[in-house]
């Protein structure tokens, strides 16, 4: 009899963690967004956004930023808690949902080098710069260890 040695699988906890935060945050953001733009409640961080009429005219014909946060947030969660389980869809999921992570703060990143201030008081900036630097990092780390999800 031949004894077959079980491979242990050994997933990257910290990657999954920093997703499974972001997704928690991102669907924060997207509540706080949509409860904004529906006037229920508006947040000091985003009282610009209901005195502003070009942005509430332009959120209402081309829809709102929160419902995209709270789809990304979910399927960081989704993807955060199969990664520890080494599920194969967990890394489909998560490859996609990091690139368009890191797709998010592509503006804000360009905008703060070219001129923009970043502005300190404003929690989503810490949410976006997050998750472009997860995304970025994170992405690179899947495709380097993606032979673990087989």
């Amino acid at each position: 009899m031949s004894e077959i040695k079980e491979k242990k699988r050994d997933s990257n906890e910290l990657l999954n963690f920093l997703m499974i935060i972001l997704g928690i945050l991102f669907l924060f953001k997207g509540v706080m967004d949509l409860l904004a733009w529906a006037g229920i409640i508006v947040p000091v961080w985003l009282s610009d956004f209901a005195t502003n009429p070009d942005l509430a005219a332009a959120l209402t014909l081309f829809g709102s930023q929160g419902l995209i946060s709270l789809a990304l947030g979910f399927w960081c969660l989704v993807a955060g808690i199969g990664m520890f389980r080494e599920e194969e869809y967990a890394m489909g999921i998560g490859l996609v949902v990091l690139s368009i992570m890191a797709l998010t703060g592509v503006n804000s990143i360009i905008g703060w080098f070219t001129g923009t201030p970043f502005d300190f008081g404003y929690p989503a900036n810490y949410i976006v710069l997050g998750a472009f630097i997860v995304g970025v990092l994170g992405f690179v780390w899947l495709l380097f260890t993606y032979k673990r999800y087989d």
